[in-house]
C-alpha cells in the first residue's frame, strides 16, 4: 500500500508506451491573497515522499513556495488514464545537489538560466521575442556551454508529500477506483473514496 511506488512504476510503464506527460507535472499554488494559479514543469526525480523540482528563484512560483504557499502536484499518465493529486509541505533543496543536476539540463535551459540573470525576472514583461532571442544568441556567442556555471538563482523545491489521491479511469466496468493515501511520517494508510 505505498502509492510512491504505484507512481515510480506508472511513470516508467508511462515512458514506455512513450506518453508526452511521463516527465512532466502540473504545479498549482496559492498566492498570498488566496489566488489559484496553475503551471507544467519537469519532474525532475520521485525519492521517497519527496518530488524535485528545479526553478528560479526569479519566478513566482519560488516566492509562492518560499512563502509557504499551499501547492498540489498534478500528475496525468494518459497513456494509462490514471491521475496522482499530490500535497504536502515544500523545503528547498540542497544547493549542491542543484548544480549537481544544473549540469545535466538542456542547453537552451541553461541559456535561459542566464537570460534571468541579465535581462529581467522570469514572466517580466518585454517589448517583443525578438528581445528575447537575440539575448540567447549574444550568450551563445560570448558563452561557451562547457564554461557555463551554475547560476545563484537556480534553485530546487522538493514537495514532500502527506497525501495522495489517486484516481484510475481505465476499469473494465467504467466505473474509476479512487483512493486517498495519507502519510503520517512513518507509514501510508489509505482509503476508497466514492469517485
Amino acid at each position: 500500500m505505498n502509492p510512491i511506488q504505484n507512481i515510480q512504476n506508472d511513470r516508467a510503464k508511462a515512458r514506455k508506451l512513450g506518453d508526452t506527460n511521463a516527465d512532466i507535472c502540473f504545479l498549482a499554488l496559492t498566492d498570498s491573497d488566496g489566488r489559484a494559479s496553475v503551471r507544467t514543469l519537469v519532474l525532475r526525480d520521485i525519492i521517497d515522499n519527496r518530488f524535485t523540482l528545479f526553478i528560479n528563484k526569479t519566478s513566482p512560483k519560488w516566492q509562492a513556495l518560499s512563502s509557504g504557499a499551499s501547492y498540489e502536484l498534478l500528475l496525468w499518465y494518459s497513456s494509462m488514464q490514471r491521475q496522482y493529486r499530490i500535497s504536502g509541505s515544500a523545503q528547498a533543496l540542497d544547493t549542491e545537489i542543484v548544480k549537481t543536476n544544473w549540469q545535466r539540463r538542456p542547453i537552451g535551459s541553461k541559456y535561459l538560466d542566464y537570460v534571468y540573470e541579465e535581462l529581467g525576472n522570469q514572466s517580466s514583461v518585454i517589448s517583443s521575442r525578438e528581445i528575447l532571442t537575440n539575448k540567447i544568441i549574444q550568450l551563445k556567442g560570448s558563452q561557451s556551454p562547457d564554461d557555463m556555471v551554475t547560476p545563484p538563482m537556480v534553485a530546487g523545491i522538493e514537495l514532500v508529500a502527506t497525501k495522495i489521491e489517486a484516481l484510475d479511469l481505465n476499469m473494465e466496468d467504467k466505473i474509476h477506483d479512487r483512493q486517498v493515501y495519507r502519510f503520517d511520517g512513518t507509514s501510508w494508510t489509505s482509503e476508497i473514496l466514492i469517485p
